[in-house]
């Protein structure tokens, strides 16, 4: 890869590695993880050394959601290492680190207070009065 000096090698290299990672899990654990696991973003330094990759995870059943994603990927990092090693062919392959996404649960919590903020009939005049 041609380094651009303006930070698109790295972007690329970061949609590069959460699409292998997202396919690993596709083929690899689609058993061992009965719900819905999504990679949200890998982010990197410049070096490549590392990668933090970003997770969240859905699951129907209530048993499934106490499972702690990132734990179980965690232990299958250097698998998941030799393949992005094998298909980018990169001078250093990133040693990953997941980490569990919170974001989505705070949308979730800001969109709930918000929702119970505009049933509250003071609250919904003040902005009707606002936005006149």
């Amino acid at each position: 890869m041609k380094n651009t000096g303006d930070g698109r090698r790295k972007i690329r290299v970061e949609k590069e590695v959460q699409e292998l990672i997202s396919n690993f899990i596709i083929r690899q654990l689609k058993n061992d993880l009965p719900g819905v696991v999504t990679v949200t973003r890998v982010q990197m330094p410049a070096d490549f050394r590392n990668a933090t990759v970003f997770l969240t995870y859905f699951s129907p059943d209530e048993e499934s959601k106490n499972v702690d994603v990132a734990e179980v990927l965690q232990t299958w990092a250097v698998d998941i290492q030799d393949e992005i090693g094998h298909v980018l062919k990169m001078r250093y392959c990133p040693k990953l680190t997941f980490r569990n996404d919170e974001t989505v649960e705070k949308i979730l919590k800001i969109e709930k207070i918000l929702d119970e903020i505009s049933k509250d009939p003071q609250v919904a005049k003040s902005l009707d009065e606002d936005i006149d």
